[in-house]
């Protein structure tokens, strides 16, 4: 299981030296690349032989106590095996003193690059094994479907149009990017001075270049929920709360 020992860099805080949570997005995505490189189920290689990619379908993160500027931290992830049609993968960061910092867990689905579709797990158990790589949560629950409370009204904050910057090597948007719109799609004064305890976020369609996504918000039960679209279908769900 991979561990990445790193110091957390001014490029990676916020106004208050907090780590941004769109950083914490992006250096778990490249620790989950690591952990399925070292179980030989990785996009460049096994993957890449079955023309198929992975993506993240959902993600939940739990900051316990947001790591800050300067400060060292350690980042671990571990395959959990199979729930439905989703691949489960853990992440823990830790300071020096072993405390936990970050807990999340995540779902990914295989997608066939050429059709755009999804394979199902059950076709893949030969090169992806169905058991945990150690038996430990970070968050026990699977990333849950996210629905915005009855009533709630969702009120446009802008429009995005996906750019160069926001597209990864699978030419859509990087799963990365969502977070960072989501958290610019809030008030300054939240943002500014709150600090982020919890972010659950589902990814239900690709972003392609050249698309412009419509940006809603909704505040309901103390948390604040982020829409993107384009035309009638939802492209990401978020959930935040500070």
């Amino acid at each position: 299981m991979p561990q990445q020992k790193l110091n957390v860099t001014t490029y990676m805080t916020d106004v208050r030296d907090y780590l941004r949570p769109v950083c914490f997005m992006e250096i778990a995505q490249e620790i989950a690349t690591v952990g399925a490189k070292q179980l030989h189920f990785d996009d460049t290689v096994t993957l890449e032989a079955a023309n198929a990619v992975w993506v993240l379908a959902r993600m939940h993160v739990r900051f316990e106590r947001m790591p800050v500027r300067y400060q060292p931290i350690t980042l671990e992830t571990w395959h959990k095996g199979i729930n439905s049609v989703f691949f489960l993968r853990d992440y823990q960061i830790r300071d020096e003193a072993g405390e936990v910092l970050v807990n999340s867990t995540s779902s990914w689905v295989i997608m066939e690059k050429d059709q755009r579709r999804m394979l199902r797990p059950d076709g893949l158990t030969e090169i992806i094994p169905p058991d945990p790589e150690k038996p430990a949560h970070a968050i026990e629950t699977p990333a849950g479907k996210i629905v915005i409370p009855h009533g709630s009204t969702l009120e446009k904050v802008a429009d995005h149009t996906v750019k160069y910057s926001d597209v990864d090597s699978n030419c859509h948007v990087n799963n990365t990017r969502y977070t960072a719109w989501a958290m610019d799609c809030l008030p300054d004064e939240l943002t500014f001075n709150h600090t982020l305890r919890e972010i659950e976020i589902n990814f239900n369609k690709e972003a392609r270049p050249g698309e412009t996504v419509e940006l809603l918000h909704a505040e309901a039960d103390g948390a604040h929920y982020v829409e993107g679209r384009v035309g009638d279908s939802q492209v990401f769900i978020c959930k935040l709360t500070f």
